[in-house]
């Protein structure tokens, strides 16, 4: 079953145990707020939901931050577990065939934890959130009777190896292949290994499936509540560019940095009044260094409405990666005119210079924005249509029966 099927019917309550390898709460990046979308889709239908998440150093869980009615609904608590990349052990690594992408994950107090929980209930399903979570399946088959359903994010053994194609350095690029290969054996098999999957993109769906993952796999986007976003017409017509990313994931560095050395002066040389705000978590010093003048550069931001409310244009450059990008459905919903590339809409039907504008090089971004500095109702037009797109395709509701459906006829 697909995101474009007619809405099945709901069926009855599931007991139902969330695994995730971050907090939810606060929604500080893409990922939190397709894990916290998640949650709130199963609330949404009705089920009794529990929430076990990993805390790390970069996603620490407090409960306060988390909205008391969801709090209170899922039970949710979450158990430390250091993730942080070790050189001793990534070395050490190398001489064993596991993935240390995936070992990082496992925590001895975590599975103590989880086996507690699957002792006193009794669930009907167990979603994990990405195969970060995996390393706890043999356990969770010892101890539940229960169908494990994985949230397939990304297909992450493709970010690897985008990210090692894109790499000069030979030895990096070595140790990226090799993080790769690695990975990919691993998520394979794992995989395989479910009783279902829940792909965010169709061509996920279609992919796994090409690559011999034959188990039940359904296609449901990460949802948002549109209604909470406030699309608001901006007065000016003129172009104020934003990215709004969380400066831990490899690939968001990897394309701020080409926007940063490649596309940024050639619209500079050629638009020179268009003003660029980029913003987000763990912004590295190096870009920090670069705002200066029209081009604005700063870190975490408290409110991702007050940063977005002046600014009508979202540039996502991506080169690598797989999935569906939260930040471009969030653009869509505040009715904010996105600019992306071809990799970086994948998984959403848009309509190029309807709801969407595709730019693959630096020349294509300044026709891009060049088209909307000469033709300013474009910017009213498209950003329309972004909101309409969003409603249509992602909103939560729409969502949760697709979800419950697949869960009880895994």
């Amino acid at each position: 079953m697909g995101i474009f099927q007619a809405e099945p019917k709901l069926t009855e309550q599931l007991k139902i145990l969330q695994v995730s390898l971050k907090p939810p709460y606060p929604k500080v990046d893409g990922g939190c707020v397709a894990i916290a979308a998640m949650t709130e889709s199963q609330l949404l239908a009705g089920h009794d939901v529990k929430v076990l998440t990993m805390e790390t150093h970069k996603h620490p869980f407090h409960s306060q931050k988390v909205p008391a009615q969801i709090l209170d609904a899922t039970r949710m608590e979450a158990v430390h577990v250091d993730t942080r990349i070790r050189p001793l052990d990534a070395f050490l690594n190398l001489f064993t065939s596991e993935s240390y992408n995936i070992q990082r994950f496992y925590s001895k107090a975590f599975e103590t934890r989880l086996i507690e929980i699957l002792k006193k209930n009794e669930f009907e399903i167990i979603h994990l959130e990405s195969i970060f979570c995996t390393p706890y399946l043999k356990t969770i088959r010892t101890y539940s009777k229960a169908k494990i359903a994985v949230r397939a994010h990304n297909i992450e053994f493709r970010i690897w190896e985008q990210l090692a194609r894109q790499e000069a350095n030979p030895l990096k690029k070595w140790y990226l292949n090799l993080l790769a290969a690695r990975l990919k054996n691993y998520e394979l098999d794992l995989l395989k290994k479910v009783d279902g999957i829940v792909a965010i993109t169709k061509d996920d769906a279609d992919e796994l499936q090409q690559l011999g993952i034959h188990i039940p796999v359904d296609v449901v986007p990460i949802g948002m509540n549109v209604a909470e976003l406030e699309a608001k017409s901006l007065q000016s017509a003129s172009i104020h560019l934003y990215h709004l990313g969380a400066m831990d994931w490899l690939p968001n560095v990897e394309g701020i940095n080409w926007f940063v050395n490649d596309i940024w002066p050639n619209i500079t040389a050629n638009l020179p009044d268009i003003q660029c705000s980029l913003a987000g978590r763990e912004m590295p010093a190096s870009l920090l260094s670069r705002s200066f003048g029209n081009l604005t550069i700063v870190g975490e931001v408290s409110s991702i409405s007050e940063f977005v409310s002046d600014k009508n244009v979202a540039i996502i450059p991506l080169l690598s990666g797989s999935g569906l990008r939260v930040k471009i459905l969030e653009a869509l919903g505040y009715g904010k005119v996105v600019i992306t590339t071809s990799l970086g809409a994948t998984g959403i039907p848009y309509e190029n210079g309807k709801n969407m504008l595709i730019a693959d090089s630096p020349d294509e971004f300044v026709k891009q924005i060049r088209a909307l500095k000469e033709n300013p109702e474009l910017i009213t037009s498209i950003g329309n249509e972004a909101r309409k797109l969003a409603e249509r395709e992602f909103d939560l509701k729409n969502l949760s029966s697709k979800l419950t459906y697949f869960y009880a006829n895994m």
